[in-house]
């Protein structure tokens, strides 16, 4: 078929289902809905952090490890618009206010967290409810989701925990009493426990 023919069956096949293919383009952009995503920045004994949050609640927190990009690019959720504001963090910033002048906090906060498969999330709710000074194993916290052979997915999990400090992953320790792991590093660890008064 030589080249004209080809751009005849082209145009026509175009023109014929024009508005279907409009309609089509039109549900797939419906259904790449752009999340609006709030962040900012806050100064900590342990350093700076970033943090975000939806109309949802708190999406995020993390550390500065590089650029501000680097850290909206790590966010969990795709097609999204950025708000840079103060606003929806006035509150959670008060609580790791006092959290960090080493006074005792039950954080009170709503969170987002629809990127989390159903397992994820039985783990953060679980670790949401650890008092400062309770300590919890992995193996523990298993046993407690209803999942006791699942402490390696639940160590997992705890690691993948998006919102440290006020879910408290920090609290969760090794069977043998060592510290085990935290994303941000055992030093902070270390320190945030210090600062809720319990010495490893």
């Amino acid at each position: 078929m030589d080249i004209k023919k080809q751009n005849f069956i082209l145009i026509y096949l175009l023109t014929k289902y024009r508005q279907s293919i409009i309609l089509n383009v039109k549900r797939v952009i419906k259904m790449i809905s752009y999340t609006k995503i709030y962040f900012t920045r806050y100064n900590t004994p342990i350093g700076r952090l970033y943090l975000a949050a939806t109309d949802k609640g708190l999406l995020n927190i993390a550390p500065e490890k590089g650029s501000e990009l680097s850290f909206l690019i790590d966010l969990p959720i795709r097609h999204y618009d950025l708000v840079r504001s103060e606003k929806p963090f006035l509150q959670i910033k008060k609580q790791l206010d006092r959290y960090f002048k080493g006074q005792p906090v039950v954080f009170k906060f709503r969170a987002d967290m629809s990127h989390g498969t159903g397992f994820q999330r039985s783990v953060w709710r679980k670790l949401s409810g650890l008092l400062p000074g309770q300590m919890m194993t992995y193996g523990i916290l298993a046993r407690e989701i209803g999942q006791p052979k699942a402490y390696r997915a639940v160590g997992q999990a705890v690691g993948a925990n998006p919102l440290p400090i006020i879910i408290p992953c920090h609290r969760v320790i090794a069977s043998d009493g060592s510290l085990g792991g935290f994303a941000w590093g055992i030093k902070v660890k270390k320190k945030l426990l210090s600062i809720e008064g319990i010495g490893l």
